[in-house]
């Protein structure tokens, strides 16, 4: 008997279904009091916008998390020779409040809308645009990648096998990557890749267009034939 060790792997390409935006909001001054005042009205202004969003339909979640508020670090001073030297002590203390909210919408429209309308706000800051699939949509395209991978695998043997003279290869074992003994460890390559958007080149606001999902899976398997 004839063993035969091979690989299968698959790439799926699938149109995007959802599109998430991370807002940074960011009040900062002197008067310490007035900017947390300053990043609690945009803090309200954008969950409300989003519970709104969530209301009908174009969003599917969103959260509010992470927020910081402390004095920022005086600039440095150069001197002439290139030097640096302590911060100027007349300079008031300066303070910066931030918080980041998290939108994942399923209405493209609705959310090049928003940004659109954000990029005008002062204090608000887009950090990023991804692009995913919906919960349900992702688990059945994880499980086609599987079963693409195994295909792919089985195929190969079966070509190795023909190649040279041998009867139809049989499945000893399937191995997710990281789990053959003694091979090296490593990370499962099953997985979803999340995608970012970027403008379409439309006239007027942001007309995002989102880059397709890769959805990839690897397996090793070994054959007899």
């Amino acid at each position: 008997m004839t063993t035969i060790a091979v690989t299968g792997s698959v790439v799926h390409r699938h149109r995007a279904e959802r599109g998430v935006v991370h807002l940074s909001l960011v009040a900062e001054g002197t008067d310490r009091e007035a900017v947390v005042a300053e990043a609690e009205s945009l803090h309200a202004q954008a969950s409300e916008q989003a519970t709104g969003h969530r209301r009908q339909g174009a969003a599917t979640w969103w959260s509010a998390q992470d927020v910081t508020v402390g004095p920022v670090a005086p600039p440095v001073r150069w001197d002439a020779d290139g030097t640096s030297s302590a911060p100027d002590p007349d300079l008031p203390t300066r303070f910066r409040a931030r918080s980041v909210v998290v939108v994942r919408f399923s209405d493209f429209a609705a959310l090049s809308a928003w940004v659109s309308e954000l990029a005008r706000v002062d204090g608000v800051s887009v950090d990023a645009l991804e692009c995913s699939l919906g919960h349900d949509s992702r688990a059945e395209a994880e499980r086609a990648a599987r079963v693409a991978a195994v295909a792919d695998a089985v195929t190969r043997a079966g070509d190795y096998a023909e190649a040279l003279g041998l009867s139809q290869p049989v499945l000893v074992a399937v191995f997710e990557p990281g789990l053959r003994p003694g091979a090296a460890g490593g990370a499962a390559t099953f997985g979803l890749a999340r995608a970012s958007m970027s403008p379409a080149g439309g006239a007027g606001g942001f007309d995002l267009a989102p880059a397709d999902i890769e959805v990839h899976a690897e397996i090793s398997a070994d054959f007899t034939a």
